[in-house]
């Protein structure tokens, strides 16, 4: 099998399964209980909270874990979301449906939501989101990379501008698609809020992480229960992903990069080289993602004949719940939405795969196109 939908999620590290798995046979005690077997969990988490916490580059207690990057978004987005501030809140019309979905929530209570549509490659031209901020801005919140196209987005821009115009503003970044493959450093990016996963890097499912810049202490709290997480996350911590998770950051090397970027360089120039294939999305775009559309051929017909030749591949965000449409392009405009496939890579993908990928998409675009 050839995996290569790796923005839906990656394999676990095997570093990983046994840090897991060590800590499932020594620290399974709950980590807020005073007794010995609790300590050791109580240690787990905190050495995995100063691990994520050093490369991020903030102060440890700025790192609250939650379940994963929806969690995440949905505490900053509920949480900075302050109408005593203000009732705008300013977004992009490609985000991932954990903000999308949780910004529809904020109309019902009244805020203004203002979305910044794509440019017609899917970066978001930065000035635009500027522009939207006034006065009664209290939160922006725009991804770092998006999760079909790759665009990545100038956060560093956008936030320096935002808070020029309104001191107040509050804002967030959904770095899921970026952490662990492009530098995030929330205070160069100038950012109060940053969510981040640890599945997309060789981690386990159902833990994440959310940054909150030191001094933010009107967060609204959207989660109920103990004290956990200075009770902006409470329940009982996931130790065993947590662990995992860290592990997983501590095997993070940017200069795995410039290799991703090769073998998606070489895929998208020999499929672009076969005529009527397009490319959705911008230059400055991740190596980890590739998104392209074939003419003549529909995203769910390419996808089922790859699936048949053992490569895994999809046409738009796993969260979309199996649909094969892409809210994404349809905001871009692309003139071949429905034919879309996305590739995305890890570290582990290897020229042979690419170059069976290839030839398999060679292979269908012959029968299909017949």
């Amino acid at each position: 099998m050839i995996y290569l939908d790796n923005s839906a999620t990656t394999s676990v590290a095997p570093q990983v399964i046994e840090e897991i798995k060590n800590c499932m046979e020594s620290a399974w005690g709950n980590p807020s209980s005073t007794h010995a077997i609790g300590r050791d969990s109580g240690k787990v988490l905190k050495n995995a909270r100063k691990s994520i916490a050093d490369y991020l580059g903030v102060g440890e207690g700025e790192v609250y874990f939650t379940s994963g990057g929806t969690e995440s978004d949905n505490i900053a987005i509920l949480g900075g979301a302050n109408i005593k501030k203000g009732k705008r809140v300013v977004t992009t019309a490609i985000e991932h449906d954990a903000v999308l979905k949780t910004m529809d929530y904020l109309e019902t209570l009244g805020f203004e939501v203002i979305k910044i549509a794509p440019e017609a490659d899917g970066s978001i031209d930065p000035d635009k989101v500027i522009a939207a901020v006034d006065g009664k801005t209290c939160l922006v919140s725009v991804m770092h990379v998006n999760n079909e196209t790759g665009a990545i987005i100038d956060i560093e821009k956008i936030a320096k501008g935002a808070k020029s115009k309104n001191a107040r503003v509050l804002v967030h970044t959904d770095a899921v698609q970026s952490f662990g493959h492009i530098e995030t450093k929330p205070y160069k990016m100038g950012v109060d809020m940053m969510s981040v996963s640890s599945h997309k890097i060789h981690g386990p499912k159902g833990v994440g992480a959310l940054f909150i810049k030191s001094g933010i202490n009107d967060l609204k709290k959207s989660v109920f229960g103990g004290g956990q997480e200075k009770n902006i996350r409470p329940g009982t911590e996931n130790t065993f992903g947590i662990a995992g998770f860290a592990k997983a950051v501590e095997l993070i090397d940017l200069n795995e990069n410039d290799k991703v970027n090769a073998l998606r360089e070489k895929m998208k120039n020999e499929l672009l080289s076969l005529g009527k294939v397009h490319y959705n999305g911008c230059e400055n775009a991740s190596a980890y993602i590739l998104n392209l559309s074939f003419e003549g051929v529909r995203s769910e017909v390419m996808l089922n004949a790859l699936d048949g030749k053992g490569i895994c591949v999809s046409s738009a965000s796993a969260c979309a719940g199996g649909k094969h449409k892409s809210y994404v392009l349809a905001a871009m405009k692309a003139k071949f939405a429905d034919n879309a496939v996305r590739f995305s890579f890890s570290r582990y993908t290897t020229e042979e795969e690419i170059d069976k990928t290839i030839e398999a998409v060679k292979d269908v675009l012959r029968l299909f196109r017949r």
